[in-house]
C-alpha cells in the first residue's frame, strides 16, 4: 500500500513527466548538486545550482562571530500579518562564509571558520510541527547552524531542536573531520542518511533511499547499464558514485572538483558551482554569467565582529582573488540586489501571495535584520555583578557585555572596583544561556569557562576550569556603566 507521501510523489512525478513531454522541456526546475570528495588527504565539497537557465542571482556573505541575531520566519518576511514570527535569538559563535540568493542571514550554503559546511537541495520535505520549539524559516536555520556549531553531530541534533519552516528542503552537512550526513524531513521526522547508510557522500533533489536503489541498476554497482558520465539519463547520484570512486589524488582536487560540477548538469550550465577546500582553506566559485573561477582565502578573512558584515555579487566579471572586491554591507546593496536582480526571475506569487507589494517584500527583506541592533532587544547587555555576603572573603564576579550595533564584545573581572578586565573569548549565545571563556595572562594564567543563564535581571552562572569546578553564583544588573579596559 501506497502512503500518503509515496502518492504524492507519484503524483508530482507523472506530472513532471507529462509536462516534460508536452513542453520538451526538463521536469526538474531547480536542480541542485552537492558532494564531497575526500582522499589522499585532500577534502573538498562541491556545490551546483542549476534553475532553468534563468540567470539565479547571488551574493557572497563574509558572517561574523560575535552578533547578536534575532530569527526569523518566512511568514515575518513575506506576509502581511507576520504570522508565526520567530521568538529566538543568538549571538553567533563563528564566522561564515555563505552565498546567499534572497538577503542577509538567509543562506542557500556555505562553510563556518571551523570547517562545518551545510547546503540545501530541494525536495518534498515534511516538517516537524512543534509550537514548543523555537521556529526558523530553512535558510535562516542553516545560518543559525554555521552561526554556532562544529560537527555533523551537533547540525543533526539542531534538527530535532528547531521548528524549521518553509516550503521544504533536504540538506547536506559535512564538516573538517570529513563526516557527512544526508538530513531529511520525512513524514514529520528527521531522517538521516550518515556512515554506512550513506555510501555515496553526494545529495540532489530525490530522497537519498531513492538514489541507492537507482544505483543498483549500473554497472560498477550491481547492474548493468553503463555509467556514461556524459549521458543526460544518467542520474547526477551515479554519476557522483563514479566519479568519486575514481579520482586519482594525484590529480589536483580543486580542478577535479570543479570537473565533477561541470558533470552534474541537467540540461543546462549550472547557475552557480562552488568549491570549498577545507584542508587549504579556500572558497572557489564561477557562474553560468561570469564563468571565470574566482577566489579567495578564509585564512585572510577577519571573522572578528570588529568590522563590518562584508559581501559581493557572485557575477562579478573578472576571475582570480576577490577578497579584495569585497566591501561593507548596507541595507541600500540588498535592496538594489533584490530589486535589480531577485524580483525579474521570482514568481509574482511569492510576494503577492502574502499580501505586499514588491516595494513592502524589498523593504522586509533589506531590513530584517536591523532589530538586532536595537538596544532595547538586547536583554543580554549591561553589567553584571555579583553581591557577595562578605566582600572581603568571597569572591566578586563583574561580567560586562557591550554592544556596537549588532556586535557584541565583553569582559570579566573579579575586581571589586572593575578597573580592569579580562576579555571574553568563544561568546556564544543560544536563547537565554550563555558561554564565554577568558584567560587570566600573567604568571598564573588561567582558562576559565562561564556557563551563564539569563533569567530577567538576574544571571545564574558556573564557573569552569579546564580540570576544576568554582562554583555557581548569581549576578544582577546593575544600571549605569564600569570603566576599565579589556586585558
Amino acid at each position: 500500500m501506497f502512503s500518503r507521501r509515496s502518492n504524492k510523489l507519484v503524483i508530482k512525478s507523472l506530472a513532471c513527466a507529462v509536462l516534460a513531454l508536452l513542453l520538451l522541456m526538463p521536469c526538474e526546475v531547480r536542480a541542485c548538486s552537492t558532494f564531497k570528495l575526500e582522499k589522499g588527504g585532500g577534502l573538498v565539497y562541491g556545490h551546483n545550482l542549476n534553475q532553468g537557465d534563468i540567470g539565479v542571482p547571488g551574493m557572497i556573505f563574509i558572517n561574523k562571530r560575535g552578533t547578536f541575531k534575532l530569527g526569523t520566519t518566512w511568514s515575518e518576511l513575506a506576509t502581511r500579518e507576520q504570522s508565526r514570527p520567530s521568538s529566538h535569538s543568538w549571538i553567533s559563535r563563528y564566522g561564515s562564509v555563505t552565498f546567499n540568493a534572497l538577503g542577509r542571514d538567509l543562506a542557500d550554503g556555505g562553510m563556518n571558520e571551523v570547517g562545518l559546511y551545510i547546503w540545501e537541495m530541494n525536495e518534498d520535505g515534511d516538517y516537524i510541527r512543534n509550537d514548543s520549539l523555537p521556529r526558523l524559516y530553512e535558510l535562516n536555520w542553516m545560518q543559525y547552524i554555521l552561526d554556532n556549531y562544529s560537527t555533523v553531530d551537533e547540525a543533526i541534533r539542531c534538527a530535532h531542536e528547531i521548528e524549521v519552516e518553509g516550503p521544504g528542503k533536504h540538506f547536506f552537512v559535512g564538516d573538517a573531520s570529513g563526516d557527512c550526513a544526508a538530513v531529511a524531513f520525512i513524514d514529520s521526522q528527521v531522517v538521516v542518511n550518515r556512515g554506512n547508510t550513506m555510501p555515496v557522500p553526494g545529495l540532489f533533489n530525490t530522497p537519498y533511499a531513492r538514489e541507492l536503489e537507482v544505483l543498483k541498476y549500473y554497472k560498477g554497482f550491481g547492474g548493468l547499464y553503463e555509467p556514461d558520465l556524459g549521458d543526460l539519463r544518467v542520474p547526477r547520484f551515479v554519476k557522483t558514485a563514479v566519479m568519486v570512486r575514481d579520482y586519482d589524488p594525484a590529480q589536483n582536487i580543486v580542478d577535479y572538483g570543479f570537473a565533477m560540477l561541470d558533470s552534474l548538469t541537467v540540461y543546462d550550465v549550472p547557475e552557480w558551482s562552488i568549491i570549498f577546500d577545507v584542508r587549504d582553506r579556500r572558497v572557489y566559485f564561477k557562474t553560468r554569467v561570469n564563468p571565470e573561477i574566482k577566489t579567495f582565502s578564509m585564512n585572510d578573512v577577519d571573522f572578528s565582529n570588529n568590522g563590518p558584515v562584508l559581501i559581493l555579487n557572485m557575477d562579478t566579471e573578472k576571475g582570480g582573488d576577490v577578497l579584495d572586491r569585497l566591501h561593507p554591507y548596507s541595507n541600500e546593496d540588498m535592496r538594489h540586489f533584490i530589486k535589480t536582480f531577485l524580483l525579474p526571475i521570482i514568481p509574482e506569487g511569492m510576494i503577492t501571495d502574502g499580501g505586499l507589494t514588491a516595494d513592502e517584500y524589498v523593504e522586509r527583506t533589506a531590513t530584517h535584520t536591523d532589530a538586532a541592533a536595537l538596544g532595547e532587544n538586547q536583554f543580554f547587555a549591561g553589567v553584571w555583578k555579583n553581591r557577595p555576603e562578605d566582600p572581603e572573603k568571597d569572591m566578586t564576579i563583574t561580567v560586562k557585555l557591550e554592544t556596537r550595533g549588532d556586535a557584541v564584545t565583553g569582559g570579566f573581572s573579579f575586581s571589586e572596583t572593575a578597573d580592569d578586565f579580562y576579555r571574553l573569548d568563544h561568546l556564544h549565545m543560544v536563547g537565554n544561556d550563555l558561554r564565554f571563556t577568558f584567560e587570566t595572562g600573567g604568571k598564573r594564567n588561567k582558562f576559565l569557562e562561564i556557563h551563564g543563564h539569563i533569567n530577567g535581571e538576574e544571571m545564574e552562572v558556573s564557573l569552569l576550569g579546564k580540570e576544576d569546578y568554582f562554583g555557581d553564583d548569581v549576578l544582577v544588573r546593575e544600571s549605569g556603566g564600569l570603566s576599565g579596559s579589556l586585558e
